[in-house]
This record gives C-alpha cells, structure tokens and sequence, in this order.
C-alpha cells in the first residue's frame, strides 16, 4: 500500500508541475495580443473565409470540401502551432526562463511540453470547431477517417517539430516572423494543389514537399481509395505516411542537435 502510493506520488508530481507550468504559458499568451490575434482568432477566420471563398455547402463535391478542409487544417497546423511554438521557446529561451526552468525539478522533455502544449492544445480545439462550422455548412462525413486521423497527428508533429528546428535560426522573437515564412508559405501552397492532382499521377511526387502530404491524406478521406493502387503501384497514402514520418524525423534530428537553451546572439 505505502509502494503504491509512493509511487503515484511521484508519478502525480512531474504532471502536475508540466499541467502547472503550461497553464502560466496559456495566460502569458493571453497577455500578449499579437500571438493571442495569430494563434487563437486568425486560424479559425481563415477557416471560416476558406469555406465561404470555395462557395462550400451540400452541393459542392467530396474534392472542394478535401481542399476547404486542407486549408483549415495547414492554416492551424502552421499559424497556431509552428509559428506560436516558435516564437513561445525563443521568447523563453531570450528572458533565460529555460535555463532557469532546467535547474528544477522538470525533466527537458517535460520543460518543453508545457511550453509548446499550449499551442498544440489550441489547435485541437480549433479542429474541433473547424469540424462543426463545416457540418453546419453541409461537409459529407469523410469517406475514410482514417488518413484524416493520419493527417491530423502527422500535421502536428511535423509542425512542432519544425517548430524547435526554427528557433536554431531565429534569435528573438519577432524574428520569428522572418524565419517562419518560408516553411508556412511552402505548406500552404503544397496544400492547396495537391488535393486538386489526380490520385496516381507523376505530379503527386509533390508530396515530398512539407504540407502535401496534409492534402493528400485529406482528399483520400473525401474521396476514397485510401489503399488503392497509386503513384508506382503503391497504396494512395502511403506516400503521404512516409513523407511525414520522413520530415518529423528530420526536424527532430536538427533540433536534437542544433537546439541552443542560451539566447542566441
């Protein structure tokens, strides 16, 4: 009995500090208006602008709404996750908090999921509202959930991921806003075309690129044949798998290198 109490004591300690600190990290992002305005509010009004700009309703077909879709999910993924991540650990990393953090009892890994949860957390319940303004406005359940759930954890990871790899070049903060751009506008573009391309076709070699995959597996929930044949005989998403995998994989080995908890001068 003494064992296992002990034991959920400190079990329930490292949480309960992670819980604690990513709570001051919401309120600080509350505080300040310009990530509150770009994290919390613009995803969601792109959203709604992607939906209404592509004349969406009952009668657009499984391809418009795998774009809307798409859109809303690379808009969250960059602007609420990527973006905010980066500008949150670099803003922690100049005021010195986590070298300051390092020396208690948190672990680096727990110190660096309640500074980035947040983030990761806003953009689920963004999802969870993309999801109902889209049904109001007449999206058909996805054919196959499946490459949408894949979407969704792939997005995110690749993002938070690429997060930490970006705070390497990025030295303050409202750099932040320089060094994010070429991997916000790549994604974005990458997944706005892809959902338009044939499923089987050369250019579907796109999906290498950051963001295509997202389109990808996106279109293969609306539209079906998720396993079918695709490009060089394989199943249609695997491709997409794989270049998640591949880039999250990749930002993780540049941030576990390059990754600095001094402020960079």
């Amino acid at each position: 009995m003494t064992t296992s109490t002990a034991t959920a004591t400190a079990t329930a300690g490292p949480a309960s500090r992670v819980l604690a600190l990513g709570a001051a990290e919401v309120r600080l992002l509350l505080r300040n208006r310009t990530a509150a305005i770009s994290s919390l509010f613009l995803p969601i009004a792109f959203g709604v602008f992607f939906a209404f700009t592509f004349e969406a309703g009952v009668a657009a077909g499984p391809g418009v709404w795998a774009t809307i879709v798409a859109l809303q999910l690379v808009v969250t993924f960059t602007m609420g996750v990527y973006v905010t991540i980066t500008q949150t650990v670099v803003a922690r990393r100049r005021t010195r908090v986590l070298k300051r953090m390092r020396t208690s009892s948190l672990s680096d890994a727990g110190l660096l999921v309640a500074t980035t949860g947040p983030a990761v957390a806003i953009a689920v319940v963004h999802l969870v509202l993309y999801a109902v303004i889209d049904t109001v406005l007449g999206a058909p359940f996805p054919a196959d959930v499946v490459p949408l759930v894949l979407a969704v954890a792939g997005g995110l990871a690749v993002c938070v991921t690429a997060g930490f790899a970006t705070t390497i070049v990025t030295p303050t903060p409202e750099r932040a806003q320089i060094t994010t751009l070429p991997l916000f506008f790549v994604m974005f573009a990458a997944a706005f075309v892809v959902p338009v391309l044939p499923v089987g076709s050369w250019w579907q070699a796109l999906v290498l690129v950051p963001g295509a995959p997202v389109g990808l597996l996106t279109q293969l929930a609306f539209t079906g044949g998720t396993w079918a044949p695709g490009l060089l005989g394989l199943p249609a998403a695997l491709p997409g798998i794989v270049s998640l995998v591949g880039w999250t994989a990749a930002f993780t080995v540049i941030a576990q290198r390059r990754f600095r908890w001094d402020p960079r001068v």
